[in-house]
């Protein structure tokens, strides 16, 4: 990279946290496919760098850190767009890719006021939120969407459920280019984290495990409720659940009421899940809403017995996997029993096939396709 900074059209992919949730890891995989196709990339993280999990990008891109990381963007929103202004004054970008509303918000405005006037601003709704919010906090990203999304050049949903309740409740967002990419997965990096050995897991008793945010939209309560009506069948097995958040301590207290503290096990976030997958006896995502689960594409890249709520838009047209209606403890339980009890052994050419049709090189294709006219 001898060139000028100034003189070099960048890719600017900015990133909600550094944490690794569902939209993140799109754009993580993204930015490595950017780097593939020998663009020059940069990552704007808007948190402090931590865990040391991503450093891997560093060596690949820029990476540029929030400094004072993420909750003094939630209790000032108003301090992400100088910092933005500062990294984006020093670069010629060419493109930026964001999926979060109210980040894609302060990239689009900035177009919009001249800043980014020969920019491409692809933008990527991370979820259903006209199904997820309300109250003032909907009318926050309403305002989100009035301010940012007029002068974007792409909107990209993940599911057609999520294009039509967006054009629903943003009418004039029909005159923008709002087109369904579906979700991508990176098998190749699946199947090398895959690989990694993890002896505590070899000498674990037989487990089911779920992963996400301990956020109340995943539904641990739910699969708690539900792991507790079908665990006097199997004795020896736990329920692990991987992943942080908020709902940790009302989850803990749940475990507890339900004396189920030797049986399920909050592991925490784990910088690898796939040997977890792996190794499970089945995987269950459990979530009462969701844009579209990337955890579930994962679960089936690994094991063959998943579980999965009907929490998006497109899960029902998945083939081979096991489902049922949100919020509902009974239906989750019977699901979660008909996949540990059934032969799923003949479900790994079906994932498989489903699975080789949602490259991430593909996603970078149709994205490309879409905004180079």
């Amino acid at each position: 990279m001898a060139k000028k900074k100034n003189n070099i059209d960048w890719f600017g992919i900015v990133l909600s946290d550094t944490f690794g949730g569902g939209s993140e890891l799109q754009q993580i995989n993204f930015f490595k496919n950017l780097v593939k196709q020998n663009h020059y990339c940069m990552m704007i993280c808007l948190g402090r760098k931590n865990m040391g999990c991503w450093e891997f990008m560093e060596q690949k891109g820029k990476v540029v850190y929030f400094p004072f990381g993420p909750k003094w963007i939630k209790l000032n929103f108003l301090l992400l767009y100088p910092y933005l202004i500062f990294v984006f004054s020093r670069y010629r970008i060419r493109y930026t890719f964001s999926t979060q509303t109210l980040i894609n918000s302060a990239v689009g405005l900035f177009k919009r006021i001249g800043f980014l006037k020969k920019t491409k601003v692809v933008v990527r709704e991370s979820n259903s939120i006209f199904k997820l919010l309300k109250g003032i906090k909907l009318q926050r990203y309403k305002l989100g969407y009035k301010i940012g999304y007029q002068k974007v050049d792409l909107v990209i949903c993940q599911t057609v459920f999520m294009k039509e309740q967006l054009l629903e409740s943003i009418p004039w967002l029909r005159s923008k280019k709002v087109v369904v990419i579906e979700n991508p997965i990176d098998l190749e990096d699946i199947a090398e984290k895959s690989k990694v050995p993890m002896p505590e897991l070899s000498q674990s008793p037989p487990y089911i495990v779920a992963a996400g945010s301990l956020h109340p939209k995943k539904g641990f309560d739910i699969l708690i409720d539900a792991f507790e009506r079908i665990k006097d069948k199997w004795p020896k097995l736990n329920l692990y659940i991987l992943g942080e958040g908020a709902q940790r301590p009302f989850l803990e207290e749940k475990i507890k009421a339900l004396n189920l503290n030797n049986r399920v096990y909050l592991k925490g976030f784990q910088t690898n899940v796939f040997p977890f997958f792996k190794m499970a006896q089945s995987c269950v995502m459990s979530s009462r809403i969701e844009g579209f689960p990337n955890v579930l594409l994962q679960m089936m890249s690994q094991n063959n017995s998943v579980v999965s709520t009907l929490s998006a838009g497109g899960i029902d047209k998945i083939p081979g996997i096991y489902t049922c209606p949100t919020k509902d403890v009974e239906a989750l339980a019977i699901s979660m029993e008909n996949a540990m009890v059934n032969d799923n052994s003949a479900k790994r050419a079906i994932f498989n096939e489903y699975l080789e049709k949602r490259s991430v090189q593909s996603f970078y294709e149709k994205i490309m396709g879409e905004i180079i006219v």
